[in-house]
């Protein structure tokens, strides 16, 4: 199998058809001398292992005497792999459980967990972050939404900011 550039359309066709499989441009036949590339139809000079023109490896060179022809060397490109997540610490770990923890709960600790989670560069600590702010920004929806139809009544609400400033220690209900 050989590969050519094909003149017309420039895309690259396996030989064997006789024809570009892109276009239909018709392949003139190649000569088997030692210096054609068998890509491009390059003549090269004598010493040249690769294609002068396009790098080619000439395959028919040393292969005239037994007339046989080999199957290049397809050449490839390797894509640098993704890099890898940082691996996640027992800090770190203890910090999804706590976030969690306290985002179900409805404190401001939640939140502040939540927030210190979407600020690293590990992907699966973002993803528990803005999870964790989902289920604040819930609970703080579900309170808004129970306050506005009347199902909290204002007063406890009055008392938990007594509670939050320190003049009172528990809810009179």
């Amino acid at each position: 199998m050989v590969f050519r550039r094909c003149p017309q359309c420039g895309s690259t066709s396996d030989d064997a058809y006789g024809f570009c499989i892109k276009c239909g441009h018709e392949f003139p036949e190649i000569p088997k001398t030692e210096g054609t590339c068998p890509l491009c139809g390059f003549q090269n000079p004598e010493e040249a292992d690769f294609c002068v023109k396009c790098g080619t490896p000439l395959i028919f060179k040393n292969q005239l005497e037994n007339n046989s022809i080999i199957n290049p060397v397809v050449i490839t490109k390797t894509v640098p792999k993704a890099q890898e997540a940082p691996k996640r610490t027992t800090f770190q770990t203890i910090m999804v459980i706590f976030g969690y923890l306290f985002s179900i709960l409805g404190g401001l600790l939640g939140l502040i967990i939540a927030i210190y989670l979407v600020t690293r560069k590990n992907p699966s600590l973002k993803k528990h972050g803005y999870i964790q702010l989902a289920i604040f920004i819930f609970y703080i929806a579900l309170i808004i939404i129970l306050y506005a139809t009347g199902n909290i009544p204002g007063d406890i609400i009055a008392q938990y900011r007594q509670i939050l400033s320190g003049n009172i220690t528990s809810l009179r209900l």
